[in-house]
């Protein structure tokens, strides 16, 4: 059967009908349907809110990529389709949500294709139709239509009863009765169910502080400034061929030219994919830049996620001073180290330099949280390159973190914390990581 609802465009909604869309919000929120994606949770509630306001004109594509997603004001709406890419996001699972209804709710919410205005829908007009419409049908099932008399072949002794008119009204009126219950029991059940009925993994919990931010996460890789002679190929030869065994060759400003060092490590791409992946699926899509090439005016806002310890400035500037922090040691020569500054005599080494292989890695997942902007940081750095991967595989999956769960204090998801992990390394693949240590601060 199809079902026509009453539309209301431009009037603006009763108290009552306000109630019931969002007593219908909630419920959608909270469905299976929008659970999963905070994104399309904070968009569908957003364009809601501002409809009941009645400020329609503020729904546009560029409002919605300003506020929603941290765009700037003059933003490129024809390059970014991050708005019209949510938008049908959320369109398709509200008809996710609706198609998995057992019956017809008395309020819906609707987004039409090709705009950002929602509609609301009420089932009162379509209840009264479809009563009389269902009493009309029991009438006519409960009282057929008679024949002639004449065409009617009587048994003796018996008499042909017909309906008062009087029992037809009753039946109507039983309709209506049972169709309005039904529709204060949909409405109810709504009203009951929980919002917060949605579980956050503790995963989500870990990553929220990210989520919750408006501006894009910056993933951030390490690189190295390196030098290089310029071009002057015969006098850089002949100086070096006149070199002697244990002489040193002088070199000036001119002499050298600094540039970065684009290459990136297969373990530090290995962990670049494992969070972007990660945040994709919680509906963020991060930015990636490298080393210093990137502002401060430009990040403000923007969390931050550093990839790598001492090959990346903002890991050495935000992790230093922390309870588990990097030491390069004194020489090439000596493995670095990670250092417990609140109990000296713990630290944990590579058991190897290079060009040695390693056979074990470590590595340190820090939170910290601006402590005027409270802009989230996240550091995924190992003392070798493996201990990146180790890390960002760790903020990737789910079973990581009941454990830090476990060792966690009430309200963790909003405190500063470090995570410290070892794990074995077999030919060039880490084994699954093991938590060393969890801190929290606050």
């Amino acid at each position: 059967m199809t079902v026509n609802v009453a539309h209301v465009g431009s009037r603006k909604p009763t108290q009552e009908q306000v109630a019931a869309i969002r007593v219908q919000l909630a419920a959608i929120l909270a469905s299976d349907s929008f659970s999963s994606s905070k994104r399309c949770q904070d968009f569908l509630e957003f364009v809601v809110d501002h409809a009941l306001a009645g400020d329609f004109q503020s729904l546009t594509e560029r409002f919605l990529g300003v506020e929603l997603f941290g765009r700037a004001v003059d933003y490129e709406t024809a390059t970014d389709s991050i708005v019209r890419t949510r938008a049908n996001d959320v369109r398709r699972r509200l008809a996710q949500y609706y198609a998995g209804l057992p019956s017809i709710p008395p309020a819906r919410i609707d987004l039409i294709a090709g705009g950002y205005v929602p509609e609301f829908h009420w089932r009162s007009e379509y209840e009264s139709a479809r009563s009389s419409s269902l009493a009309d049908t029991a009438s006519r099932a409960l009282n057929p239509p008679l024949g002639r008399v004449e065409d009617m072949a009587l048994v003796p002794g018996t008499e042909m009863e017909r309906t008062p008119p009087r029992v037809d009204s009753v039946r109507r009126k039983v309709q209506v009765l049972l169709w309005v219950a039904m529709a204060a029991v949909v409405l109810l059940a709504a009203v009951l169910t929980p919002v917060g009925r949605f579980h956050r993994s503790n995963l989500d919990r870990f990553w929220q502080p990210v989520l919750d931010t408006p501006g894009s996460p910056v993933l951030n890789l390490p690189t190295t400034d390196t030098i290089q002679l310029r071009l002057d190929p015969m006098r850089t030869l002949n100086a070096l061929n006149q070199l002697k065994p244990g002489e040193s060759l002088k070199l000036g400003p001119g002499d050298v030219l600094g540039f970065h060092d684009w290459h990136v490590s297969m373990p530090v791409l290995q962990a670049t994919l494992s969070v972007s992946l990660a945040l994709e699926r919680k509906d963020k899509i991060p930015l990636v830049r490298i080393g210093t090439d990137l502002s401060r005016d430009e990040l403000r806002g923007h969390p931050i996620i550093a990839i790598g310890s001492f090959s990346n400035p903002w890991t050495e500037e935000n992790v230093s001073g922390l309870r588990f922090t990097f030491d390069r040691g004194n020489s090439d020569r000596e493995p670095p180290r990670i250092r417990d500054a609140q109990n000296p005599s713990r630290s944990w080494s590579l058991p190897h330099t290079y060009p040695e292989p390693q056979t074990k890695d470590y590595a340190i997942v820090t939170r910290t949280f601006d402590p005027v902007t409270h802009v989230p940081f996240v550091s995924l750095a190992g003392l070798h390159s493996f201990g990146n991967q180790i890390a960002g595989e760790f903020v990737s999956q789910e079973s990581s973190w009941n454990e830090v769960a476990r060792r966690a204090p009430t309200g963790w998801e909003k405190m500063n914390m470090q995570v410290l992990l070892e794990a074995d390394i077999v030919g060039t693949t880490p084994s699954s990581p093991r938590i060393v240590d969890v801190y929290f601060w606050k």
